[in-house]
């Protein structure tokens, strides 16, 4: 069993995007773009569709809901597109600079197919934790009408049952996809699979790299997005609600700031996205070269 280094990964990950930082640019600008634009147009219509579905009280309808379903599969194939194109690179597969890259071939098909893998597997695993949930949740709600005393215990388990599942895909979905990408990319092979494979023993590994390359631009991003938003988006109704449709109107006023704001949002997503994209996918791609045994390419200086 071979252990991913944590250390050396977040440093190749620092160095190959800022490092490469145009080249990195170069390989995603077009699909961040398509992304970006096709995002604004179909997620516009989604939270108007949202809000009025809150403020009538009625399931939401409309066009704007069939097209947000659409741009997700579309924005998984540009995101597999980009992912391919870093992975390359950090690999040592591709060299040189790039102003501008776009493709669709059999690797990004695959990878597309292992986004897609990942996300009914998710489906699958909430769907079987809400059922388990729900088992235990029906049961207990007998116990307690025959034992008023049980309500306690039984709501501790409920409460430990949701943790427990969500703890499982958390662990399922972080072994399935960590090395899913650098595995298609360099091996042609199935990777949903060889990721599980490869990362035997390696989750919190995998839990720490994540935390020291994403989390410091998560925090920057939500900070930004809390002097946009303003606090009105994370604290709607500072007094609790005496009735759901108090907090119904409060749901359709957040969907109102953030279709209000939609333009400088995702004016932010692209401007992190070359430093997102190039540190998640530099690091699985040192991380595979290490547990699979093959050599790794340093990041060269500059681009």
């Amino acid at each position: 069993m071979n252990k991913i280094p944590v250390g050396q990964t977040i440093r190749f990950a620092y160095a190959f995007t800022f490092g490469e930082i145009g080249t990195v640019i170069g390989l995603i600008w077009i699909p961040t773009l398509i992304n970006a634009v096709a995002s604004f147009f179909a997620a516009g219509g989604y939270y108007s569709a949202l809000a009025d579905s809150f403020e009538s009280g009625m399931p939401p309808v409309g066009s704007a809901i069939g097209l947000s379903l659409v741009l997700a599969f579309v924005s998984m194939l540009l995101v597999a597109m980009i992912a391919v194109a870093i992975t390359q690179q950090a690999l040592g597969l591709r060299q040189g600079p790039a102003f501008a890259h776009i493709a669709l071939g059999s690797a990004e098909l695959r990878v597309f197919g292992g986004f897609f893998g990942l996300y009914l597997l998710m489906v699958l695993f909430v769907l079987a934790v809400a059922l388990v949930v729900g088992i235990i949740a029906a049961g207990g709600g007998a116990v307690i009408k025959a034992n008023a005393a049980a309500a306690a215990p039984v709501g501790v388990a409920v409460v430990l049952a949701v943790l427990i599942g969500a703890g499982a895909v958390l662990f399922a979905m972080v072994r399935l996809s960590f090395l899913m990408v650098p595995a298609v990319v360099d091996g042609g092979e199935f990777g949903l699979t060889r990721s599980w494979e490869l990362t035997k023993g390696n989750f919190w590994r995998i839990v720490l790299i994540g935390a020291c390359t994403l989390l410091p631009l998560m925090l920057v991003f939500i900070i930004a997005e809390f002097a946009v938003l303003g606090p009105e988006f994370f604290v709607p109704n500072l007094k609790p609600a005496t009735d759901g449709t108090a907090s119904l109107h409060a749901m359709a006023g957040q969907m109102r700031l953030l279709q209000k704001h939609m333009p400088v949002l995702m004016g932010l997503t692209f401007v992190i996205s070359p430093l997102l994209y190039g540190l998640l996918f530099s690091a699985s791609a040192f991380a595979y070269r290490t547990v699979s045994g093959r050599s790794v390419t340093a990041p060269r200086t500059g681009s």
